[in-house]
């Protein structure tokens, strides 16, 4: 109308890659598509509350890359497939924390999602013990990471500490270690 182009811009291949990207983090996080872990660029691992997701994210849309990311979880086992040979463990990043850094981010956690009111009515309201969180204890998070640690080292993966780190500058960090070891990984 009035001389205006209806002309649509033409997507190119790096938008259609940054979409597949995106749309692949987003079913692989969190280990919710553990047989996905294959076809992942990179896969991140770590205890709860290291950035994962936010980590996940930031990659697949500004790098166009397919992530993963699998919570390791000090009483349930990872999934095999991220054990497995076909998971390529120069791919795999665990991200670990100091424990003092993980304890204050994990009882912010808490107090937003009002866990310990929770824990307190439930106290009140039945004659049994609660069940107290160990989310924010300090001698389960130090038992946690050495696990996560560990692990990591038993099967050749790299551990990035991100205590302090912005979230970019993890991103960046780890864009450096994938095209040094992937150069023909496309990172446009």
């Amino acid at each position: 109308p009035n001389g205006a182009s209806s002309r649509r811009p033409m997507l190119s291949d790096s938008y259609f890659r940054r979409i597949d990207a995106v749309e692949f983090t987003l079913k692989a996080d969190d280990g919710q598509s553990p047989w996905l872990l294959e076809e992942a660029d990179v896969v991140l691992v770590g205890v709860s509350r290291t950035g994962k997701t936010p980590l996940s994210v930031l990659l697949s849309q500004t790098l166009n890359l397919r992530v993963a990311n699998v919570p390791l979880v000090l009483e349930v086992p990872p999934p095999k497939e991220l054990l497995s040979t076909a998971v390529d463990p120069k791919r795999v990043i665990c991200l670990t924390i100091s424990p003092g850094a993980l304890g204050k981010i994990r009882s912010s956690r808490l107090k937003t999602a009002n866990v310990r009111a929770v824990e307190e009515k439930a106290a009140t309201s039945t004659s049994e013990a609660p069940g107290r969180s160990n989310y924010a204890d300090k001698t389960h998070m130090v038992k946690e990471l050495m696990n996560a640690r560990r692990l990591a080292d038993r099967q050749g993966w790299t551990e990035f500490d991100v205590t302090g780190k912005a979230i970019e500058e993890t991103a960046g960090r780890i864009a450096e270690i994938l095209k040094g070891r992937f150069p023909d990984l496309d990172f446009s």
